[in-house]
């Protein structure tokens, strides 16, 4: 009601002006009541931005409220039992204990290498047991096509079994592959907005963000809301 109250004041003082003016001088004074009209809105918009973001940013005080009841209560059962904090696993399940160390392994198991941990010794011993699982468990293939070898002689004779020999042409290939399918290339972020045409633009584009944002910001905004003269 206030807004529609400064409008109506603000379009009879604008009548006022325009009495016994030009043309010219009508079409100037429209435009500066424009402009003034445009500034009143955008800071009125900006200010409720602020005020949403600084009460609730996407609802994470409901969230962290809810989260804070569950712990009180959670507390509250662990006194109502006489168990410390620190031994509440006294109470907990064997189902869902395993559950729970089941789901850090596979999350440990799904993780992938950061920069330079590609190499560590964590990461080949993670390669190490991906590549002993996809060996076959079945030992008695070796021992009916393997021929009689003389046991004193040991590293001096071999014998190469052709369906291992094909079993690591097969997964030196499957790495050729993988390796060949590696990018550095980002996923795109879902719902984000889409300012480029393909990936060289895409890069472009942020190198003008960084050099251009400071200056450019506030139109960008204006434009957003619909409030730019």
């Amino acid at each position: 009601e206030d807004d529609d109250d400064d409008d109506d004041g603000a379009e009879e003082d604008l009548d006022a002006l325009l009495e016994g003016k030009s043309a010219t001088e009508q079409r100037l004074i429209k435009l500066r009541h424009q402009m003034s009209r445009g500034r009143r809105a955008n800071a009125t918009a900006a200010k409720d931005e602020r005020r949403r973001l600084r009460d609730d940013r996407h609802g994470q005080k409901a969230r962290k409220a809810e989260r804070d009841a569950r712990k009180a209560e959670w507390k509250a059962d662990l006194a109502r039992r006489g168990v410390p904090e620190d031994k509440a696993y006294l109470l907990e399940t064997a189902d869902a204990a395993g559950k729970r160390d089941d789901g850090k392994r596979k999350k440990e198991k799904r993780k992938a290498a950061f920069g330079w941990d590609v190499f560590n010794e964590d990461s080949k011993h993670k390669a190490y047991e991906r590549r002993a699982e996809a060996l076959p468990v079945n030992a008695r293939g070796l021992e009916e096509t393997a021929p009689d070898l003389d046991p004193l002689d040991y590293g001096g004779r071999t014998f190469d079994d052709p369906r291992a020999v094909d079993r690591m042409a097969a997964e030196l290939e499957a790495k050729d592959r993988r390796n060949k399918q590696f990018s550095r290339r980002r996923a795109d972020v879902p719902g984000a907005d889409v300012d480029a045409i393909n990936d060289r633009n895409a890069h472009f584009n942020k190198k003008l963000k960084r050099a251009f944002d400071k200056y450019t910001v506030e139109i960008r905004q204006d434009l957003e809301r619909g409030t730019a003269i």
